[in-house]
């Protein structure tokens, strides 16, 4: 990692340009014209740029027509080709226009990272002081986001998205405090305003918040990203690529006006419903009636493979991959037996499943029973920690509606509810008024 002492805090500005920016040449002239006015402003500047448009969609497309399970090594070869791609072109039209230029890739940059195929963890910007010396001289240095090399040369890539934790981490490395991510959104809204027209936009959100909504279905910004940021105390503006207008800041503080920031919606999780869990005297206690807290956390752990039961983030993953844990429901019959909820995403549902089953058996559960059809709405906000009554007062009409939720979990400052897929929008809208209303 290079020192902050490249550049003064507020010498250099890290800008990161998403796909939809870059998704044509037109565009791309479009941001060459934006960042040209900057630059004779007086601005250094450093870009960021993701492939363009569906360009990595299509790369990956086209290598499962010929392997649908390739080795991830050239999984990761093929698909940082596009970054290469939008990264010569995105200085070429610099340079079109008048501004000096130079593109750098992992190889040219030395953006070292570990091995790990398909989610590598960048570790250097070995040649950063080349791109500090030439940004110096009045030039804008181009970087390809999403990639790395590992210790033995070998392309990698960070992950779907990962072009955001690229440009954090130059920020960070670069010694600023601020980054800006452009896109076709012009902010973090309430909800996502193509579904809901009368979402508002949030315009102060703290780091907590913002990666609890990337992690559950918002894609505004990847939440290794935001975790580099907090690390770093960066804060990243997020705007849109076609308008002027301000946009949403992520940061340390948010904004306390509003106690529920946002809705995030992601329509491919999966549930397994593990019914009539029962209970030794043993385990439970020799007095029956509802298990000691205890009892719910050793479960949840056991399923999630590290961490507190219910974590959000890495501490509540397995392999990598989220596995929140819902709340426990409990009954008593003739002893002591209760129910566990587990969500997942839908294309985990291979990893997932066989420990959910044995689980079950372990447990001696009446019953397993997997659900796929569903979509989770996460609201989130810091006053679903501060002010238990709030999931009570946004979930309580539900039932009402003819919704039945498949799930409910509440985990800090998340309130997350699984529906069936097909009343997602109308559960979303809903929710969504009644968030709006508090």
């Amino acid at each position: 990692m290079a020192g902050p002492s490249l550049f003064q805090p507020g010498d250099v500005l890290v800008q990161k340009f998403g796909g939809s920016s870059m998704a044509t040449p037109e565009r791309i002239l479009k941001v060459a014209e934006r960042v040209a006015e900057q630059v004779r402003a007086g601005r250094r500047l450093v870009l960021v740029v993701s492939a363009m448009g569906d360009t990595t969609d299509e790369l990956l497309g086209l290598m499962e027509k010929v392997n649908p399970d390739p080795a991830p090594r050239e999984l990761d070869q093929l698909a940082a080709t596009g970054e290469i791609v939008s990264v010569s072109i995105t200085a070429a039209a610099l340079q079109r226009v008048g501004i000096p230029a130079r593109s750098f890739i992992a190889p040219t940059l030395g953006i070292r990272t570990d091995d790990r195929f398909g989610q590598a963890e960048i570790k250097a910007f070995e040649r950063l002081p080349e791109l500090a010396a030439f940004v110096r001289t009045g030039g804008v240095a181009v970087v390809a986001g999403y990639q790395g090399l590992t210790p033995g040369g070998d392309l990698t890539t960070l992950g779907r998205g990962g072009s955001d934790i690229t440009a954090v981490a130059l920020a960070r490395d670069l010694g600023q405090k601020l980054c800006e991510k452009y896109t076709d959104e012009d902010g973090v809204y309430s909800a996502d305003p193509r579904l809901i027209p009368t979402a508002r936009k949030v315009w102060h959100l703290d780091y907590a918040e913002m990666e609890t909504l990337a992690r559950h279905g918002n894609g505004i910004l990847h939440p290794r990203a935001i975790a580099y940021a907090r690390e770093a105390a960066i804060r990243i503006h997020v705007r849109s690529s076609f308008t002027r207008e301000e946009g949403s800041v992520v940061g340390p503080d948010g904004d306390p006006t509003h106690r529920v920031k946002s809705l995030a919606v992601d329509r491919k999780q999966a549930v397994v419903a593990i019914e009539g869990i029962r209970w030794g005297v043993e385990r439970a206690g020799a007095g029956g009636g509802e298990p000691p807290p205890s009892a719910g956390i050793a479960i949840a752990a056991g399923v999630a493979g590290a961490g507190p039961a219910g974590a959000d983030g890495p501490a509540g993953w397995v392999k990598g991959l989220p596995f929140p844990v819902s709340a426990w429901e409990w009954r008593s019959f003739d002893g002591l037996r209760g129910s566990l909820r587990v969500g997942f995403r839908l294309a985990d549902s291979f990893e997932a499943i066989p420990r959910l089953w044995e689980l079950a058996d372990g447990l001696a559960a009446e019953e397993a029973t997997f659900h796929a059809n569903l979509a989770v709405i996460s609201i989130v906000g810091c006053g679903l920690a501060t002010q238990p009554d709030l999931a009570d007062r946004i979930l309580g009409p539900l039932p009402g509606t003819g919704i039945q939720p498949v799930l409910v979990d509440r985990q800090g400052l998340r309130l997350t509810v699984a529906v069936p897929r097909e009343t997602a929008t109308e559960a979303l809208g809903f929710l969504h008024q009644a968030v709006i209303a508090l």
